[in-house]
């Protein structure tokens, strides 16, 4: 990931100090103290080690669980002391970082406003480099180093020169920021000094040519930055204030609309029953609005059924246009049977052509004189 002027906070005499790029020298790190948002802390290589790791796929999967206990024997330390992060280099070769945990912590510690600072690495993989190239900055009587993708320390600058000799791959060039170039070559072979590519400057003229982060971030884990949420509250603090008390009044509102509509259902539903046993006194209430429309459905008209209302109009005013009258009425099923008296048999029988006559098939079930009147009973078809 490409970083544009970068900055790294790097350990003097165990105070960690601001370097920018281009600065000439380092800030004195204070509660004032803002920091770029890409700086990267660089942390002491001589308490941080770095190394290698060949990986297989199986192990990958869980490497962060089984990193511990696959480095177990190559530390002297407990390993529940030390603090383990890995990056893969490639798909089997990865880049494992370990150190102590209280360093870290302590670290952390000295650095004010540390929550916004995500990135720590050990201070020599901060160093750019190129393939068969060895980079050094030196500060003062130590000389920070890398030779490879995952190696790097630092050392006194009076073994420098023993280091390098030292490398299982000694470097094609050796990429060396200063600023007393004769001091420093001083203390070189005649083959090293050969190989001297010198710079002028110390770690702000080396981060205007460094493009890149480290692959490998220390700051994982139990020692991940926490989520700002005192800064968070303090920005958001008013509009969750007002939204908690705008959400508190529509609850109250809510609350009180919602017990006035109860009471106005229950007024409702009261004066629903009252209705329905004034039209169906006997029974059990049970659901007063499917009870009635049950019961109102049987006088509708359904399939293949004529609607009893319009019906019971047609018999009423057939009797009645005869000079009879109706003394009950049953019906079921599309069937109306009517009980009604009239004057004479002839009445009845013009009672019945004129049902006849609007449509109905009307039938008479009985007739019988008893005065002066006739009573008949007819089953008059609805359908």
């Amino acid at each position: 990931m490409r970083v544009e002027n970068s900055s790294v906070i790097i350990w003097h005499d165990g105070e960690p100090m601001l370097w920018r790029a281009g600065a000439i020298s380092a800030e004195v790190i204070t509660a004032d103290t803002v920091y770029p948002e890409s700086a990267i802390v660089g942390l002491p290589s001589d308490a941080v080690r770095t190394t290698s790791l060949e990986v297989t796929p199986q192990e990958r999967k869980h490497l962060a669980k089984s990193l511990p206990f696959m480095m177990e024997e190559q530390v002297a330390e407990d390993v529940d002391d030390l603090h383990f992060v890995s990056a893969p280099l490639t798909d089997e070769h990865y880049l494992v970082a370990f150190t102590r945990r209280d360093n870290l912590s302590a670290w952390i510690e000295q650095l004010s406003q540390a929550e916004s600072l995500k990135f720590f690495a050990p201070e020599a993989l901060c160093l750019p480099r190129e393939p068969d190239e060895c980079c050094a900055v030196v500060e003062g009587d130590s000389v920070v180093l890398r030779w490879s993708d995952s190696e790097g320390a630092r050392v006194d600058l009076s073994l420098l020169s023993v280091v390098l000799d030292s490398l299982a791959e000694p470097p094609e060039k050796i990429v060396m920021y200063g600023t007393d170039q004769a001091a420093v070559v001083a203390h070189l072979s005649d083959e090293q000094q050969a190989l001297v590519d010198w710079r002028q400057g110390g770690w702000g003229a080396l981060l205007l040519l460094a493009d890149t982060r480290p692959v490998l971030n220390l700051r994982q884990g139990a020692f991940a930055p926490a989520l700002p949420l005192n800064k968070w509250w303090g920005l958001w603090r008013t509009v969750a204030v007002a939204a908690c008390v705008a959400i508190t009044l529509q609850l109250v509102a809510d609350l009180g609309q919602f017990q006035k509509l109860q009471s106005h259902n229950l007024e409702l539903r009261s004066a629903i029953q009252q209705t329905y046993r004034r039209a169906n006194p006997r029974g059990a209430v049970v659901d007063v609005e499917k009870q009635l429309d049950r019961q109102i459905a049987e006088f509708t008209g359904e399939e293949g059924l004529s609607a009893f209302t319009p019906r019971l109009v047609d018999v009423v005013t057939a009797t009645i246009s005869n000079n009879g009258r109706v003394t009950s009425i049953n019906y079921s099923a599309g069937q109306l049977r009517l009980n009604l008296t009239a004057e004479n048999f002839s009445a009845v029988e013009e009672i019945r052509q004129t049902l006849e006559g609007k449509g109905l098939k009307a039938t008479l079930e009985t007739s019988s004189a008893r005065g002066d009147e006739v009573r008949a009973r007819l089953r008059v078809e609805v359908s």
